[in-house]
């Protein structure tokens, strides 16, 4: 094999595993003629394996390596690339270099602080309508966010105001999760309807203690349900209490049936012991809640809600089966998916703690990481970059990201 291939060039040797390194350098023996071209500093994939400390340690294991630092970022402007490097170096573990652009000095980086993730995506949907009325095509236009989960507000905002998007990536639908499909089964017996596999999916969240082989098939029948349980009062009591909670679900709003449904119904003591009982956490699944009540205060009944969830799963379908990089429409993805683009106008969104850096972030390597990530992030824009975070989400106060404070010297944003 050496003797077929004298010469050996690696690009994006940043994102090399320990693995494919140790085969690398047996390869390239006896002569070691290795070309390795990369950026420390967009090493974004340990959690494949990729170790950036290999390209740190390059120059030990091959002492006569010469290295050519390329500094010059021919892509942005120098207010994105002057505060992209604030931010990349509080990085211990890298390279240093003095990254430096040719191009003009264009817009300052805009911080927007926002109340919610919903005013958050009116205010990227207001801004995005400005950029297209002032000559920028919407494929030159990006919206990052650190998790899959990070857009689904952004999402439903866009469906809204027929702006077109793209995504690279799969959106979790909030609705086809188990509790979106067991809240959407409650109202829609509230609303009359009688599936099995509906009252199947509630009868026993919270526990009632109803039993499979007392349901008939086809549609329900609470009559039937009463004279199959006539000997036990208690079981009666619950059924006909059931009955009376679908009544006063039927004349609510979507965000009231779902406090309704966790407070008076007793969902969240379902949850509780559902989180317990599977060894999760119980937040998490809260969470969930707290995003689809947020999105539910927009509608006046049940049927405009029932409508959207319709509209949004089948755009999310749409999605899913025309991704392509062709279309005229606004970009939605990760940082991840973004390494190697470039847009003339970037939007990061949610630059929270807990998001970016994200929770499970907590030893010094994995937050180098998330740094290199926003770096990543912000310098996907060539000319207008808008930073944007949350004072609150799902009715939790959030803290601006630690980077915002690094972009600007610690001082806190305003």
């Amino acid at each position: 094999m050496a003797e077929k291939f004298q010469y050996i060039l690696i690009d994006e040797f940043q994102d090399i595993n320990q693995v494919q390194y140790d085969v690398i350098r047996m390869l390239a023996l006896p002569e070691n003629n290795l070309f390795i071209v990369g950026d420390d500093d967009q090493s974004i994939y340990r959690f494949r394996g990729a170790r950036p400390e290999i390209m740190l340690g390059f120059s030990k294991d091959y002492p006569n390596a010469k290295s050519i630092i390329l500094d010059v970022n021919y892509r942005s402007t120098k207010a994105v690339v002057s505060a992209a490097r604030r931010v990349i170096e509080r990085n211990k573990n890298r390279y240093q270099k003095e990254i430096i652009t040719v191009n003009d000095q264009g817009d300052n980086v805009h911080i927007q602080e926002v109340r919610h993730p919903v005013e958050e995506s009116h205010y990227v949907r207001e801004q995005i309508a400005k950029a297209v009325a002032a000559g920028t095509e919407p494929s030159q236009i990006a919206v990052l966010y650190r998790t899959n989960t990070e857009p689904r507000a952004l999402v439903e905002t866009f469906m809204e105001y027929h702006i077109p998007f793209q995504m690279k990536e799969h959106l979790p639908n909030l609705y086809e999760h188990f509790i979106g499909r067991d809240f959407q089964a409650y109202m829609r017996m509230a609303l009359g309807g009688r599936d099995r596999g509906d009252f199947l999916m509630i009868m026993n969240r919270p526990n009632r203690y109803i039993g499979r082989d007392s349901v008939d098939r086809g549609e329900i029948s609470f009559e039937n349900l009463r004279k199959y349980y006539m000997e036990k009062d208690w079981m009666v009591d619950r059924i006909d209490q059931l009955e009376v909670d679908l009544k006063v679900i039927s004349r609510m709003t979507p965000y009231a049936a779902i406090q309704y449904i966790r407070k008076s119904v007793g969902y969240d003591l379902f949850l509780n012991e559902y989180a317990i009982k599977r060894k999760m956490k119980l937040e998490d699944l809260q969470e969930l809640i707290r995003e689809m009540e947020e999105r539910a205060k927009e509608f006046k009944t049940i049927e405009e809600w029932f409508a959207h969830i319709e509209k949004y799963t089948e755009e999310l379908r749409l999605q899913a089966v025309t991704r392509t990089e062709n279309r005229n429409a606004v970009s939605l993805m990760t940082f991840h998916a973004a390494k190697g683009l470039e847009y003339d106008t970037v939007f990061i969104i949610g630059a929270n703690e807990d998001v970016t850096p994200y929770k499970k972030a907590e030893l010094p390597e994995e937050m180098e990481e998330e740094r290199r990530m926003f770096y990543v992030a912000m310098t996907r824009a060539k000319k207008h970059l808008t930073i944007s975070y949350v004072r609150e989400k799902n009715g939790k106060a959030m803290e601006q990201s630690r980077f915002l404070g690094e972009l600007f010297q610690n001082r806190a944003i305003r």
